[in-house]
C-alpha cells in the first residue's frame, strides 16, 4: 500500500481524556492529520492526571501518548471571541470536527452543528459523550467507569452476589471500546460524504458501546429464566468451557463450543481414556448434567502438574484453548509482535516506549509506519496557524494577549 487508507482527511478534534480522543489517535496511526485544540490554562487534564498507581513511567505520559501519539497541539483560548474564530478558520479547510465536550459546553461556546457548517457545509461533525445526545440525561457528565461500566452493566454481571463491592474496571476499556466505535462511523460519514457529497453528525457513547458488548446478555433478559449470574452459581456445568489450574498457579481456558469432535482428544492428552464412553460424559448433554463430577476430574488432572509438562501437548492439540496471560506476557507476545499489534515509540527524551496498535490492519499493516510522539502543549500554534493563513504579527500579538498559547 502507497499510503494510509486515511491520508489528507484532517480533523480538528476538541476534545479531553481517552474515549475521543482515542479515535483520533487510531485515524492518526492511518495517516489523518489530527489537529488537538487545547485550552490556554494547561490543555487537556490528560496531561497532568497522577494516579499514583504504578503506571507512570519517570516524566513519560504513557496515556497521554497512547491516546495523542502523532497530533499536532495548538492551544487557543475558545471564550474569547478571536478564538473562536482562529478555531472556525481551522474547520474552513477540516473534513472533521471531533468533540467529547458536553452539548451545553458546545452551545455556549457557539460551536454546534449549525456553527461550523455555517463556515464548512461539507464538515463532518462527530461527538461522543456519556450517555447519548437524547433525553433528559444527554447533558449528563460520564467517564469510562460511571457510563460504561456501572450505568452499562459490567459491574453489576461480573461481580457475584455476595460479594462486598463490584468488581472494577480496568483503565480505559470502556474508551477504548468506544474510540473504535466513533473511528467506523467516521470512516462511515467520510465513504458517505465522498459517494454522495453529504456531510453527516456521528455520534456514539459510552453507554451506548456498553450496551453493545453485553448486547447478548441484554437480549437474552427478555427470557424470564434468564439469569446473568449463572455462569457463576453454575460455574461447573460447562466443563468443556471452563478453566482449570495446573500446579504452579497457571490457568488454561477451554473453549469447546463443538466439544464432541475434540472430547476423545482431551480424554488421550489427560490420561483420563475411561471417560471417553463413560455415559456420564458420553455427550455434550451429560456432560453438562453431570458437569461438577467432569470439572472435578479435569481439575485433579491438570493439577498434578506443572505448565511446562502440559505445554507441548496443549500447543499440539489442534483445538480452542488458551493460557491465560497476564498483561506483560500479552505485550510480548510475539503473535502480537508478528501481527504489528505492538510497536516502538520514540518519546520527547529520546527514550522509546511500546504502544499498542489499533485493531485494524490495511494491506497487513496496523501499526503506524512513521509513528510520532505526542505533541507537547501547544507545540504546533505556530505552525499550524501559519499554514491557515496566520502572519506572524498576528500570531505573536494574539499569544501576547493569551489568546493563544
Amino acid at each position: 500500500m502507497t499510503g494510509r487508507i486515511f491520508e489528507g482527511v484532517r480533523i480538528i478534534e476538541l476534545a479531553q481524556y481517552v474515549f475521543v480522543p482515542g479515535a483520533a489517535a487510531l485515524l492518526v496511526d492511518q495517516g489523518a492529520e489530527v489537529i488537538k485544540i487545547e485550552t490556554t490554562d494547561g490543555g487537556d487534564p490528560y496531561r497532568s492526571l497522577k494516579v499514583h498507581d504504578g503506571r507512570e513511567l519517570g516524566d513519560i505520559n504513557l496515556a497521554m501518548e497512547l491516546n495523542n501519539h502523532g497530533k499536532k497541539s495548538v492551544a487557543i483560548d475558545l471564550k474569547s471571541e478571536e478564538g473562536r474564530e482562529v478555531l472556525l478558520r481551522l474547520v474552513e479547510a477540516a473534513d472533521v470536527f471531533l468533540t467529547s465536550l458536553r452539548p451545553q459546553a458546545l452551545t455556549k461556546l457557539r460551536l454546534d452543528v449549525d456553527d461550523l457548517r455555517a463556515r464548512n457545509p461539507r464538515i463532518i461533525y462527530a461527538r461522543g459523550n456519556g450517555l447519548g445526545f437524547k433525553g433528559e440525561e444527554a447533558g449528563k457528565a460520564g467517564f469510562d467507569a460511571s457510563a460504561f461500566w456501572a450505568r452499562g452493566g459490567f459491574a453489576h454481571v461480573l461481580t457475584r452476589p455476595d460479594a462486598a463491592s463490584p468488581v472494577r474496571s480496568r483503565p480505559a476499556l470502556g474508551d477504548h471500546a468506544g474510540s473504535v466505535s466513533m473511528a467506523m462511523g467516521i470512516a462511515g460519514a467520510l465513504f458517505r460524504r465522498e459517494r454522495t457529497g453529504e456531510a453527516t453528525v456521528v455520534e456514539t457513547s459510552l453507554l451506548a458501546n456498553a450496551m453493545w458488548i453485553l448486547s447478548g446478555d441484554i437480549t437474552y433478559s427478555q427470557a424470564p429464566a434468564f439469569d446473568e449470574h449463572s455462569y457463576i452459581r453454575q460455574e461447573d456445568r460447562f466443563p468443556l468451557m471452563s478453566a482449570y489450574k495446573t500446579r504452579d498457579n497457571r490457568w488454561i481456558q477451554l473453549m469447546l463450543l463443538a466439544p464432541d469432535a475434540f472430547w476423545p482428544g482431551l480424554c488421550e492428552m489427560l490420561e483420563i481414556m475411561a471417560c471417553v464412553d463413560d455415559p456420564r460424559f458420553a455427550t455434550g448433554q451429560a456432560r453438562m448434567e453431570n458437569g461438577p463430577a467432569l470439572c472435578a476430574i479435569i481439575r485433579q488432572r491438570i493439577g498434578t502438574r506443572d505448565w511446562a509438562y502440559w505445554q507441548p501437548l496443549f500447543e499440539a492439540w489442534n483445538a480452542p484453548w488458551e493460557l491465560i496471560r497476564s498483561v506483560r506476557e500479552v505485550a510480548a507476545d510475539p503473535q502480537a509482535a508478528a501481527n504489528g499489534m505492538v510497536y516502538d515509540l520514540a518519546v520527547e527524551d529520546g527514550s522509546r516506549v511500546q504502544l499498542v496498535s489499533g485493531p485494524v490492519a490495511y494491506d497487513g499493516q496496523a501499526a503506524p509506519i512513521n509513528p510520532r510522539r505526542a505533541p507537547g502543549y501547544g507545540e504546533h500554534t505556530d505552525g499550524v496557524l501559519t499554514a491557515a493563513g496566520f502572519d506572524a504579527a498576528a500570531i505573536a500579538d494574539m499569544k501576547a494577549r493569551k489568546v493563544l498559547q
